[in-house]
Protein backbone atom coordinates (compact mmCIF):
# COMPACT_ATOMS: atom_id res chain seq x y z
CA UNK A 1 0.00 0.00 0.00
CA UNK A 2 1.74 3.35 -1.18
CA UNK A 3 1.98 6.23 1.35
CA UNK A 4 -0.80 8.82 1.91
CA UNK A 5 -1.64 11.79 3.76
CA UNK A 6 -4.14 11.90 7.22
CA UNK A 7 -5.08 14.35 9.22
CA UNK A 8 -3.72 14.50 12.76
CA UNK A 9 -6.90 13.61 14.00
CA UNK A 10 -6.96 10.22 12.03
CA UNK A 11 -3.58 9.12 14.07
CA UNK A 12 -2.98 6.58 16.86
CA UNK A 13 -0.44 4.79 18.60
CA UNK A 14 1.21 2.58 16.04
CA UNK A 15 0.90 4.27 13.29
CA UNK A 16 3.90 4.98 10.95
CA UNK A 17 4.72 8.67 9.93
CA UNK A 18 6.85 10.68 7.81
CA UNK A 19 7.30 14.30 8.34
CA UNK A 20 8.54 16.58 5.54
CA UNK A 21 10.10 18.90 7.16
CA UNK A 22 13.85 19.91 7.94
CA UNK A 23 14.90 17.84 10.49
CA UNK A 24 16.18 20.86 12.75
CA UNK A 25 12.48 21.98 12.67
CA UNK A 26 11.26 19.50 15.13
CA UNK A 27 11.77 17.98 18.11
CA UNK A 28 12.07 14.43 16.76
CA UNK A 29 15.18 12.94 17.00
CA UNK A 30 14.33 11.49 12.40
CA UNK A 31 11.66 12.25 9.96
CA UNK A 32 10.32 9.07 10.20
CA UNK A 33 9.14 7.07 13.15
CA UNK A 34 6.36 4.82 14.94
CA UNK A 35 3.70 6.93 17.01
CA UNK A 36 4.22 4.83 20.49
CA UNK A 37 2.69 7.29 23.02
CA UNK A 38 -0.72 9.75 22.73
CA UNK A 39 1.84 12.59 23.70
CA UNK A 40 3.60 12.68 20.38
CA UNK A 41 0.31 13.25 18.41
CA UNK A 42 0.16 16.16 20.84
CA UNK A 43 3.49 17.16 19.86
CA UNK A 44 2.89 17.06 16.28
CA UNK A 45 -0.16 19.17 16.71
CA UNK A 46 2.14 21.93 18.10
CA UNK A 47 3.95 21.91 15.19
CA UNK A 48 1.25 23.43 13.45
CA UNK A 49 0.76 20.75 11.55
CA UNK A 50 -2.61 19.45 10.18
CA UNK A 51 -2.08 16.86 8.14
CA UNK A 52 0.79 14.31 8.13
CA UNK A 53 2.40 11.10 5.61
CA UNK A 54 1.43 7.90 6.78
CA UNK A 55 3.62 4.79 5.64
CA UNK A 56 1.46 1.81 5.74
CA UNK A 57 4.12 -0.93 5.16
CA UNK A 58 5.58 0.34 8.45
CA UNK A 59 3.02 0.43 10.71
CA UNK A 60 1.47 -1.66 13.13
CA UNK A 61 -2.15 -0.25 12.32
CA UNK A 62 -3.55 1.49 10.26
CA UNK A 63 -4.73 5.05 10.63
CA UNK A 64 -8.53 5.72 11.85
CA UNK A 65 -11.23 6.08 8.92
CA UNK A 66 -12.69 9.59 8.71
CA UNK A 67 -16.34 7.84 10.15
CA UNK A 68 -14.11 5.74 12.81
CA UNK A 69 -12.66 9.65 13.76
CA UNK A 70 -16.04 11.29 13.78
CA UNK A 71 -17.88 8.46 16.16
CA UNK A 72 -14.73 7.07 18.14
CA UNK A 73 -12.26 9.87 20.44
CA UNK A 74 -8.98 8.44 21.15
CA UNK A 75 -9.22 7.52 24.70
CA UNK A 76 -7.13 9.58 26.88
CA UNK A 77 -3.92 8.51 28.88
CA UNK A 78 -4.85 8.87 32.55
CA UNK A 79 -2.54 11.26 33.35
CA UNK A 80 -1.93 12.99 30.04
CA UNK A 81 1.36 15.78 30.28
CA UNK A 82 1.06 19.51 29.35
CA UNK A 83 1.65 19.20 25.26
CA UNK A 84 4.37 21.93 25.92
CA UNK A 85 6.13 19.42 28.69
CA UNK A 86 6.14 16.45 26.43
CA UNK A 87 7.38 19.17 23.71
CA UNK A 88 10.52 20.23 26.57
CA UNK A 89 11.25 17.00 26.53
CA UNK A 90 11.78 15.74 22.97
CA UNK A 91 13.23 19.17 22.21
CA UNK A 92 15.67 18.52 25.17
CA UNK A 93 16.54 14.73 23.81
CA UNK A 94 17.21 16.38 20.46
CA UNK A 95 19.60 19.17 21.71
CA UNK A 96 21.43 16.37 23.28
CA UNK A 97 21.32 14.53 19.95
CA UNK A 98 22.69 17.90 17.99
CA UNK A 99 25.65 18.31 20.36
CA UNK A 100 26.77 14.31 19.90
CA UNK A 101 26.72 14.95 16.24
CA UNK A 102 28.83 18.15 16.58
CA UNK A 103 31.20 15.97 18.63
CA UNK A 104 30.83 13.51 16.22
CA UNK A 105 32.15 15.61 13.15
CA UNK A 106 35.15 16.67 15.13
CA UNK A 107 35.67 13.01 15.42
CA UNK A 108 35.26 12.58 11.88
CA UNK A 109 37.48 15.40 10.69
CA UNK A 110 40.38 14.83 13.74
CA UNK A 111 40.62 11.51 11.99
CA UNK A 112 40.96 12.01 8.42
CA UNK A 113 43.26 14.80 9.32
CA UNK A 114 45.23 12.09 11.31
CA UNK A 115 45.31 9.91 8.70
CA UNK A 116 46.52 12.17 5.61
CA UNK A 117 49.29 12.92 7.87
CA UNK A 118 49.82 8.89 8.44
CA UNK A 119 50.04 8.99 4.91
CA UNK A 120 53.08 11.41 4.18
CA UNK A 121 54.98 9.28 7.13
CA UNK A 122 53.96 5.92 5.08
CA UNK A 123 55.53 8.06 2.36
CA UNK A 124 58.80 9.49 3.75
CA UNK A 125 59.26 6.17 6.03
CA UNK A 126 59.05 3.61 2.60
CA UNK A 127 61.97 6.23 0.66
CA UNK A 128 64.31 6.17 3.69
CA UNK A 129 64.16 2.40 4.11
CA UNK A 130 65.50 1.28 0.97
CA UNK A 131 68.50 3.19 1.58
CA UNK A 132 68.67 1.07 4.94
CA UNK A 133 68.69 4.54 7.36
CA UNK A 134 67.47 3.62 10.95
CA UNK A 135 65.28 6.81 10.73
CA UNK A 136 62.55 5.01 8.91
CA UNK A 137 62.30 3.11 11.68
CA UNK A 138 62.61 5.81 14.68
CA UNK A 139 59.88 7.70 12.34
CA UNK A 140 57.73 4.57 11.57
CA UNK A 141 57.65 3.76 15.48
CA UNK A 142 56.33 7.55 16.31
CA UNK A 143 53.16 6.96 14.04
CA UNK A 144 52.64 3.41 15.56
CA UNK A 145 53.07 4.93 18.87
CA UNK A 146 50.51 7.56 18.15
CA UNK A 147 48.10 4.41 16.68
CA UNK A 148 48.98 2.05 20.06
CA UNK A 149 47.90 5.30 22.57
CA UNK A 150 44.57 5.61 20.49
CA UNK A 151 43.80 1.95 21.09
CA UNK A 152 45.09 1.85 24.47
CA UNK A 153 43.26 5.10 25.89
CA UNK A 154 40.10 4.41 24.88
CA UNK A 155 38.76 0.80 25.09
CA UNK A 156 36.08 1.99 22.93
CA UNK A 157 38.53 3.91 20.01
CA UNK A 158 36.63 2.72 16.91
CA UNK A 159 38.10 2.15 13.48
CA UNK A 160 37.05 4.92 11.14
CA UNK A 161 36.19 5.02 7.65
CA UNK A 162 38.08 7.92 6.31
CA UNK A 163 37.06 9.97 3.57
CA UNK A 164 40.10 10.16 0.95
CA UNK A 165 41.56 11.14 -2.50
CA UNK A 166 43.16 8.10 -3.73
CA UNK A 167 45.48 9.53 -6.60
CA UNK A 168 48.89 7.42 -6.94
CA UNK A 169 49.10 6.86 -3.27
CA UNK A 170 47.77 3.82 -3.50
CA UNK A 171 50.77 1.96 -1.70
CA UNK A 172 50.14 4.16 1.16
CA UNK A 173 46.99 3.73 1.85
CA UNK A 174 47.32 -0.09 1.67
CA UNK A 175 50.48 -0.20 4.23
CA UNK A 176 48.97 2.36 7.04
CA UNK A 177 45.47 0.67 6.03
CA UNK A 178 46.89 -3.03 6.98
CA UNK A 179 49.04 -1.56 10.06
CA UNK A 180 45.97 -0.13 11.46
CA UNK A 181 43.68 -3.52 11.00
CA UNK A 182 46.39 -5.54 12.17
CA UNK A 183 46.89 -3.62 15.15
CA UNK A 184 43.10 -3.05 15.67
CA UNK A 185 43.05 -7.18 16.03
CA UNK A 186 45.78 -7.34 18.25
CA UNK A 187 44.87 -5.39 20.25
CA UNK A 188 41.31 -7.33 20.52
CA UNK A 189 43.69 -10.52 21.02
CA UNK A 190 45.43 -9.15 23.86
CA UNK A 191 48.98 -8.26 22.46
CA UNK A 192 50.69 -5.90 25.07
CA UNK A 193 52.14 -2.09 23.42
CA UNK A 194 55.07 -4.04 22.25
CA UNK A 195 53.94 -6.71 20.63
CA UNK A 196 51.49 -4.33 19.05
CA UNK A 197 54.77 -2.12 17.89
CA UNK A 198 56.42 -5.13 16.30
CA UNK A 199 52.81 -6.35 14.64
CA UNK A 200 52.41 -2.64 13.18
CA UNK A 201 56.18 -2.05 12.11
CA UNK A 202 55.93 -5.77 10.23
CA UNK A 203 52.51 -4.68 8.37
CA UNK A 204 53.14 -1.21 7.67
CA UNK A 205 56.44 -2.61 5.67
CA UNK A 206 55.12 -5.65 4.48
CA UNK A 207 55.16 -4.93 0.86
CA UNK A 208 58.08 -2.66 0.61
CA UNK A 209 59.82 -5.62 -1.64
CA UNK A 210 57.53 -4.81 -4.52
CA UNK A 211 59.43 -1.31 -5.08
CA UNK A 212 61.62 -4.54 -7.40
CA UNK A 213 58.68 -5.30 -8.89
CA UNK A 214 58.53 -3.58 -12.51
CA UNK A 215 55.57 -1.35 -12.24
CA UNK A 216 54.01 -3.00 -15.68
CA UNK A 217 53.09 -6.06 -13.07
CA UNK A 218 51.93 -4.06 -10.45
CA UNK A 219 49.27 -1.84 -12.42
CA UNK A 220 48.24 -4.76 -14.79
CA UNK A 221 44.53 -5.47 -14.68
CA UNK A 222 44.23 -8.18 -16.71
CA UNK A 223 44.74 -11.72 -15.36
CA UNK A 224 48.76 -12.03 -14.78
CA UNK A 225 50.74 -14.67 -16.84
CA UNK A 226 52.25 -17.74 -15.12
CA UNK A 227 55.64 -15.74 -15.32
CA UNK A 228 54.57 -12.16 -14.00
CA UNK A 229 52.58 -14.08 -11.06
CA UNK A 230 55.53 -15.76 -9.85
CA UNK A 231 57.82 -12.65 -10.24
CA UNK A 232 55.03 -10.72 -8.54
CA UNK A 233 55.03 -14.06 -5.45
CA UNK A 234 58.91 -12.61 -4.81
CA UNK A 235 58.03 -9.29 -3.27
CA UNK A 236 58.05 -10.78 0.10
CA UNK A 237 61.62 -11.70 -0.24
CA UNK A 238 62.71 -8.94 -1.83
CA UNK A 239 60.97 -7.20 1.25
CA UNK A 240 62.77 -9.29 3.59
CA UNK A 241 66.44 -8.38 2.03
CA UNK A 242 65.59 -4.49 1.97
CA UNK A 243 64.19 -4.48 5.94
CA UNK A 244 67.20 -6.82 7.06
CA UNK A 245 69.73 -3.97 6.09
CA UNK A 246 67.85 -2.09 8.60
CA UNK A 247 69.79 -3.06 12.46
CA UNK A 248 66.77 -1.89 13.91
CA UNK A 249 64.70 -3.17 12.58
CA UNK A 250 63.10 -6.32 14.64
CA UNK A 251 63.63 -9.90 13.49
CA UNK A 252 59.36 -10.25 14.76
CA UNK A 253 58.54 -7.53 11.98
CA UNK A 254 60.92 -9.17 9.56
CA UNK A 255 59.05 -12.55 9.78
CA UNK A 256 55.69 -10.61 8.47
CA UNK A 257 57.23 -9.11 5.39
CA UNK A 258 58.13 -12.20 4.55
CA UNK A 259 55.49 -14.37 5.39
CA UNK A 260 52.29 -12.29 4.87
CA UNK A 261 51.01 -14.22 2.26
CA UNK A 262 51.40 -17.82 3.67
CA UNK A 263 48.31 -19.48 4.70
CA UNK A 264 46.69 -21.73 7.39
CA UNK A 265 46.51 -24.37 4.93
CA UNK A 266 49.91 -24.67 3.53
CA UNK A 267 49.00 -23.17 0.08
CA UNK A 268 50.97 -19.75 0.21
CA UNK A 269 54.15 -18.47 -0.51
CA UNK A 270 57.41 -17.92 -0.11
CA UNK A 271 58.04 -21.00 1.87
CA UNK A 272 54.43 -23.36 2.29
CA UNK A 273 54.45 -22.72 5.63
CA UNK A 274 51.21 -23.66 7.36
CA UNK A 275 49.10 -23.68 10.96
CA UNK A 276 50.66 -22.52 13.58
CA UNK A 277 54.80 -22.67 12.11
CA UNK A 278 53.21 -19.40 11.39
CA UNK A 279 53.58 -16.76 13.86
CA UNK A 280 50.94 -15.05 15.62
CA UNK A 281 51.92 -12.09 14.13
CA UNK A 282 51.82 -13.14 10.66
CA UNK A 283 48.56 -14.93 10.97
CA UNK A 284 47.41 -11.46 12.22
CA UNK A 285 48.93 -9.74 9.45
CA UNK A 286 47.72 -12.14 6.43
CA UNK A 287 43.81 -11.90 7.28
CA UNK A 288 44.23 -7.81 7.40
CA UNK A 289 46.36 -7.68 4.51
CA UNK A 290 44.06 -10.31 2.36
CA UNK A 291 40.80 -8.08 3.77
CA UNK A 292 42.44 -4.76 2.66
CA UNK A 293 43.28 -6.38 -0.90
CA UNK A 294 39.83 -7.76 -1.40
CA UNK A 295 38.11 -3.92 -0.61
CA UNK A 296 40.83 -2.08 -2.30
CA UNK A 297 41.45 -3.94 -6.00
CA UNK A 298 43.56 -1.98 -8.32
CA UNK A 299 40.11 -1.34 -10.37
CA UNK A 300 37.07 -0.49 -7.80
CA UNK A 301 34.98 -1.87 -10.42
CA UNK A 302 36.28 -4.96 -9.12
CA UNK A 303 36.57 -4.44 -5.15
CA UNK A 304 34.20 -6.14 -2.97
CA UNK A 305 32.09 -4.64 -0.32
CA UNK A 306 33.32 -5.21 2.77
CA UNK A 307 30.60 -7.16 3.96
CA UNK A 308 31.01 -9.69 0.71
CA UNK A 309 35.10 -9.65 1.85
CA UNK A 310 34.21 -10.87 4.99
CA UNK A 311 31.57 -13.18 4.01
CA UNK A 312 34.57 -14.34 1.24
CA UNK A 313 36.88 -15.04 3.76
CA UNK A 314 34.70 -16.49 6.30
CA UNK A 315 33.11 -19.07 3.89
CA UNK A 316 34.98 -20.29 1.20
CA UNK A 317 38.77 -18.90 2.76
CA UNK A 318 38.03 -20.13 6.22
CA UNK A 319 40.91 -23.06 6.09
CA UNK A 320 43.62 -20.00 4.29
CA UNK A 321 43.06 -18.70 8.11
CA UNK A 322 43.57 -19.20 11.83
CA UNK A 323 39.53 -19.41 12.48
CA UNK A 324 40.47 -17.81 16.05
CA UNK A 325 41.69 -14.85 14.74
CA UNK A 326 39.59 -14.58 11.82
CA UNK A 327 35.64 -14.81 13.68
CA UNK A 328 37.79 -11.86 15.89
CA UNK A 329 38.46 -9.68 12.98
CA UNK A 330 34.71 -10.15 12.02
CA UNK A 331 33.69 -9.47 15.06
CA UNK A 332 36.00 -6.30 15.36
CA UNK A 333 34.97 -5.08 11.99
CA UNK A 334 30.96 -5.86 12.51
CA UNK A 335 28.84 -7.39 10.54
CA UNK A 336 28.07 -4.42 8.72
CA UNK A 337 31.68 -3.48 8.66
CA UNK A 338 32.46 0.49 7.73
CA UNK A 339 31.99 1.38 4.57
CA UNK A 340 28.97 -0.95 4.00
CA UNK A 341 25.29 0.99 2.57
CA UNK A 342 22.71 0.05 4.81
CA UNK A 343 18.86 0.44 4.78
CA UNK A 344 17.77 0.67 8.48
CA UNK A 345 14.35 -0.08 9.84
CA UNK A 346 12.52 3.30 9.23
CA UNK A 347 13.72 3.40 5.36
CA UNK A 348 16.58 5.53 5.70
CA UNK A 349 20.12 4.54 3.74
CA UNK A 350 23.29 5.21 5.55
CA UNK A 351 27.27 4.36 5.25
CA UNK A 352 28.93 2.89 7.93
CA UNK A 353 31.78 4.70 9.17
CA UNK A 354 32.66 3.24 12.33
CA UNK A 355 31.80 0.18 14.63
CA UNK A 356 32.77 -0.04 18.08
CA UNK A 357 33.91 -3.39 19.55
CA UNK A 358 31.30 -3.66 22.03
CA UNK A 359 28.31 -3.63 19.85
CA UNK A 360 28.87 -4.45 16.73
CA UNK A 361 25.35 -4.63 14.85
CA UNK A 362 24.85 -0.79 16.10
CA UNK A 363 27.53 1.26 14.09
CA UNK A 364 27.40 4.49 13.19
CA UNK A 365 26.07 5.79 10.34
CA UNK A 366 26.16 9.07 8.34
CA UNK A 367 22.24 8.96 6.76
CA UNK A 368 20.80 10.17 3.31
CA UNK A 369 18.53 12.77 4.00
CA UNK A 370 17.60 15.35 0.81
CA UNK A 371 16.47 17.99 3.42
CA UNK A 372 19.77 17.92 4.88
CA UNK A 373 23.22 19.76 3.26
CA UNK A 374 25.34 16.61 2.40
CA UNK A 375 27.95 18.42 4.57
CA UNK A 376 25.80 18.67 7.63
CA UNK A 377 24.82 15.00 7.12
CA UNK A 378 23.18 13.59 9.81
CA UNK A 379 25.41 10.82 11.99
CA UNK A 380 23.64 7.94 13.73
CA UNK A 381 25.01 6.02 16.60
CA UNK A 382 22.56 3.31 16.49
CA UNK A 383 23.13 2.64 20.12
CA UNK A 384 21.57 5.81 21.42
CA UNK A 385 18.15 4.33 19.75
CA UNK A 386 17.00 1.36 20.19
CA UNK A 387 13.99 0.81 17.74
CA UNK A 388 16.44 1.51 14.87
CA UNK A 389 18.13 -1.39 13.65
CA UNK A 390 19.64 -2.12 10.34
CA UNK A 391 17.55 -4.17 7.46
CA UNK A 392 19.89 -4.74 5.42
CA UNK A 393 23.27 -3.76 3.30
CA UNK A 394 23.27 -2.53 -0.35
CA UNK A 395 26.10 -2.83 -3.33
CA UNK A 396 26.95 0.94 -3.85
CA UNK A 397 25.72 0.76 -7.13
CA UNK A 398 22.37 0.14 -6.75
CA UNK A 399 22.13 3.30 -5.36
CA UNK A 400 19.97 5.71 -6.99
CA UNK A 401 22.59 8.14 -8.02
CA UNK A 402 21.72 10.90 -5.82
CA UNK A 403 21.94 8.91 -2.99
CA UNK A 404 24.94 7.48 -4.10
CA UNK A 405 26.25 11.22 -4.60
CA UNK A 406 25.93 11.91 -1.26
CA UNK A 407 26.64 9.58 0.64
CA UNK A 408 29.87 9.08 -1.67
CA UNK A 409 30.59 5.97 -1.19
CA UNK A 410 34.45 5.00 -1.45
CA UNK A 411 35.66 3.13 -4.05
CA UNK A 412 38.44 3.10 -1.85
CA UNK A 413 37.87 1.63 1.63
CA UNK A 414 40.10 3.65 4.51
CA UNK A 415 40.55 3.10 7.97
CA UNK A 416 41.75 4.96 10.50
CA UNK A 417 41.76 4.76 14.78
CA UNK A 418 38.86 7.32 15.90
CA UNK A 419 38.89 8.59 19.91
CA UNK A 420 35.78 8.62 21.06
CA UNK A 421 36.46 12.13 23.34
CA UNK A 422 37.55 14.67 20.72
CA UNK A 423 39.81 16.11 23.42
CA UNK A 424 42.27 12.88 23.18
CA UNK A 425 43.67 14.94 19.94
CA UNK A 426 45.96 17.07 22.52
CA UNK A 427 47.80 13.89 23.37
CA UNK A 428 51.19 13.67 22.11
CA UNK A 429 52.19 10.50 20.05
CA UNK A 430 54.06 8.67 22.90
CA UNK A 431 52.75 10.19 25.72
CA UNK A 432 51.05 7.19 27.22
CA UNK A 433 53.57 4.95 25.88
CA UNK A 434 55.35 3.45 28.45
Amino acid sequence: MPEYNVSLDQLRVGVFVRLEMKWFAHPFLTNSFKITKPSMIDALRDLGLKKIICVPEKSDVLPLSLKQESVSAPEPPATPPAPDEEMQKLWAVKKERIEQLKKRRQIVAQCEKRFQSGVTTVKNVMRNIYTGSAESVAEADELLRDLINSLDIDKEAAVQLVNTEMGNQNTYYHSLNVSVLTMMLGREYGLDPGELRLLGLGALFHDVGKNRIPKTILLKTDPLTPVEANFLQLHPKYGEEIVSKVEAFPKESVDIVLHHHERFNGKGYPDRLSGKDISLLTRISAIANSYDNYCNRLDPRESLTPYEALSRMFALESDAFDKELLSLFIQCLGVYAPGTIVKLSNGLIGLVISVTRNNPLKPNIVVYDPQIPKEEALIFDLRDDPSLTIERSIRPHHLDPEIFNYLSPRTRITYYVADSDPSLSNTKPGQELK
